[in-house]
């Protein structure tokens, strides 16, 4: 954002929207439908487009509405690119006066939406660590296709409710301990077609833009003091002990002291460096006392 929408901004009333959802779920073209600019780069192939966290304000009515749009933390590359991209997301929330609401993005069409995502919203508590975490949590379905006819619609959308809430009351209970949430749902086709009356993801977009703005802002200063910093590594040591030499009763030891290092990450995933050798020792013994040592063994 330039110096220019800074100050053009500075005197108004802002509310900011922090998108998150998995690669492909359409929260850039979400983004650029709150906006109702096309703000943010799309794509229609299956690779994120979004590489690094940004924000921009929308035009006219729009103008005091900024919504930050993120990569798909769900990307298979994972390790540092991954690091890289939640050190870069926090760093420009830092840069945030405040954020007012954290917009979780599903694919409509999508059978399993938490699937591969469960930590992923894991980790955005632990950035956001305030007690009133879920009052700041809406989910927004793309992909809710205007054509669909009304009735199945309607069927469709119970059936998210009554399963995913349910879900996500779970959920919070695991991370903040919340007994009782209640997430508000809204559904849009952020993409629809040219002659498409989608009337219907207006109003939700509405719907959505009058909750967030009810909300009081999240301090950014308590956002992300927790960060990354809550992996932990462990150090994991192992020996191998083998016969390399007998001669004259006696057996020539070899052992081989090995070590990695286990990462367990903020997301809660764990991670392995590859064995590295430490040391190496030998030892020379008679062979009754390797066959003692066994005898007494069994």
């Amino acid at each position: 954002m330039s110096s220019e929408d800074s100050i053009q901004h500075d005197d108004v009333k802002k509310t900011k929207l922090l998108l998150i959802g998995n690669t492909g779920d359409g929260k850039s073209s979400l983004g650029n439908f709150i906006l109702k600019d096309n703000k943010f780069e799309t794509s229609d192939d299956a690779k994120s487009v979004t590489q690094e966290t940004s924000g921009c304000y929308g035009e006219d009515d729009r103008s005091d509405i900024f919504v930050i749009d993120t990569p798909g933390f769900n990307d298979s590359e994972g390790g540092r690119d991954k690091d890289r991209q939640w050190n870069q997301m926090i760093s420009y929330i830092k840069e945030q006066e405040e954020i007012e609401a954290i917009v979780i993005v599903f694919n409509f069409t999508n059978a399993k939406p938490l699937y591969n995502f469960t930590a992923t919203i894991k980790m955005i508590c632990k950035i956001f660590p305030i007690s009133d975490f879920w009052e700041h949590v809406c989910i927004v379905w793309t992909r809710c296709y205007c054509c669909t006819p009304e009735k199945k619609l309607v069927r469709q959308i119970e059936s998210r409710k009554e399963k995913f809430l349910l879900e996500f009351e779970k959920l919070a209970k695991e991370t903040t301990g919340d007994e009782i949430i209640k997430i508000p749902m809204f559904y849009v086709d952020s993409c629809p077609d040219e002659d498409d009356d989608n009337s219907r993801s207006e109003e939700e977009i509405e719907m959505l833009l009058t909750w967030a703005c009810s909300l009081l802002p999240i301090n950014v200063e308590r956002v992300v003091k927790n960060g990354l910093e809550n992996e932990k590594i462990v150090i994991e040591e192992k020996e191998y002990t083998e016969v390399v030499e007998v001669k004259n009763g006696f057996v020539k030891l070899k052992t081989e002291y090995m070590r990695r290092e286990k990462r367990i990450r903020y997301d809660g995933s764990v991670t392995y460096s590859d064995w590295e050798l430490t040391k190496t020792k030998y030892k020379i013994k008679p062979i009754s006392r390797i066959i003692e040592k066994y005898i007494n063994y069994d």
